[in-house]
This record gives C-alpha cells, sequence and structure tokens, in this order.
C-alpha cells in the first residue's frame, strides 16, 4: 500500500490509506476503524506522509495529525486522477468460500472497474437475505485494501448477486461482451477498441448451457481460455490479463 513521490532527487515512499470521505480543499480527516488500524499495524507516527483516496478516483497527499482513539489526518487539496482506459466489468458466478475473496482482490488489482455477482445455476453458495449487506461491505473492505496496495485511485463497485437474466439487461448496447466457456472454438479476442468490455466468468462447474446460450442471445462472444480447465480464481487473472493486453494491442494500432 505505497505509492512514491519524487523529493530533492529521491523517490520517497507513501503509504496510501482508503477514506469515504475527502475534502475538496483540504482539511482534517478523521480515518475509519480499518484505516486508523492500517496505520498502527504500519507504525506510522505523527508526522509522517501518507496518501489518502477516497476510491471514486481522487486522492491527496496528508500528514498524520494524531493517533490517538481514532486517527486523524491533515489532507492537501485533492486531486482527480485520469483513468485513461477502456470501462472493464466482471460478471462473476458465485464461487464457493475464500474463493470469492480472492477473486474480488486479484480483480481489483488488475483494473476491473465493476464486479457484477451472478447466481449461477451451478453456484452452491446462497445468500441469505438478512447477511447480503454485511457480505457486501466485506468485499468492500477486500477492493480498498487491493485498490491500495496496488495503487489505484477508484474502488469497483460490486454488485449483490442476482440472477442471469437481470444482469445482461444492465448490459449497454456499445459494450463488447465475452463469457469464458470450457472448450470453446474461439479464443479472446477484440476487434476494435471498446469503450466497455464486460467478461463473464462461471462458478465451479461453469456456466449451464441456457446460460451460455443467454450471453450469446445479449451479443456475448463465446471464448475459450485455453486446452486447460482453470479454478474459479484462476480463470478470473488469465481472462483479465488477457483482455488487458487484448485492449491495450487494440488502442496502440
Amino acid at each position: 500500500m505505497v505509492c512514491l513521490r519524487a523529493e530533492r532527487g529521491f523517490a520517497v515512499t507513501l503509504r496510501r490509506l482508503h477514506v469515504v470521505d475527502l475534502p475538496t480543499g483540504g482539511g482534517a480527516v478523521i480515518l475509519d476503524d480499518v484505516a486508523s488500524r492500517h496505520v498502527r499495524v504500519l507504525r506510522l507516527q505523527p508526522g509522517d506522509q501518507v496518501e489518502l483516496f477516497d476510491g471514486e478516483g481522487r486522492a491527496a497527499e496528508a500528514r498524520v495529525e494524531s493517533i490517538g482513539e481514532t486517527v486523524v489526518c491533515v489532507a492537501q487539496g485533492a486531486r482527480q486522477v485520469t483513468i485513461r482506459r477502456a470501462r472493464l466489468v466482471l460478471v462473476l458466478g458465485l464461487p464457493k468460500g475464500a474463493k470469492l475473496d480472492a477473486c474480488v482482490r486479484m480483480a481489483t488489482e488488475l483494473g476491473v472497474d465493476e464486479i457484477a455477482l451472478l447466481r449461477a445455476e451451478r453456484s452452491v453458495p446462497r445468500w441469505e437475505p438478512t447477511r447480503v449487506q454485511a457480505k457486501l461491505e466485506r468485499l468492500n473492505r477486500i477492493a480498498a485494501e487491493a485498490a491500495a496496495q496496488s495503487e489505484r485511485a477508484d474502488v469497483p463497485t460490486i454488485h449483490a448477486p442476482r440472477a442471469c437474466d437481470e444482469v445482461l439487461q444492465a448490459f449497454p448496447d456499445q459494450a463488447h461482451g465475452v463469457v469464458c466457456a470450457a472448450r470453446a472454438r474461439d479464443t479472446l479476442d477484440l476487434p476494435e477498441t471498446p469503450t466497455e468490455l464486460w467478461c463473464a466468468i462461471g462458478p465451479e462447474g461453469g456456466f449451464s448451457p441456457d446460460e451460455v446460450a443467454a450471453f450469446e442471445a445479449a451479443r456475448f462472444r463465446v471464448a475459450s481460455l485455453g486446452a486447460t480447465i482453470l479454478r474459479v480464481d484462476t480463470a478470473v487473472v488469465a481472462a483479465l490479463t488477457l483482455l488487458r493486453d487484448r485492449v491495450d494491442a487494440v488502442q496502440a494500432r
């Protein structure tokens, strides 16, 4: 969770902390429990320099002012961090156990803007309605920590699990969609520069034939990630890395 700042010809390491509210004109910022815990774990002291970011594309250099029951920083004016890339949405069939945490963390590090969780036919977990908010808050904390570590200025939006047809209703007309399926004949490729790119990855066991057909009907291209069968978290890393590489290649033409 560090970034580098040039100072007198040297690179100075700044610890990065996520905050909910970053004042535009600068001023005192009271850190929440998670960010305060990071300050203590990192053994920061009053006077140490940090970088605060709000997860919505704004960041500011700041100074640790005091460390008590809560940690207070004094921030400079916030600056907008320009993000020049195609918008990337991950549609993820709800996986089991800790794999969801890993997928959210790695998708954030790889630059995903939005994660749409999908109640796939082969998804084993079923979220209790009374636990949805708590589970989303936990995933948002994981994403914020991953954004800080990977030096992102924004944090992806994470949606509660929805049915396949509900997710596809939100698919924009101008977007390009890819659904990953085992043993598909096509490979990941982008014929043109997309402004928004959706990548769908199924849970353990993959998407059902009916779900793949629904994605195809919504203009998604069915593509393979290779000859071997990948675990969900491995597929997320492989697909997002390949797509980012393809986007960069198309934009460089």
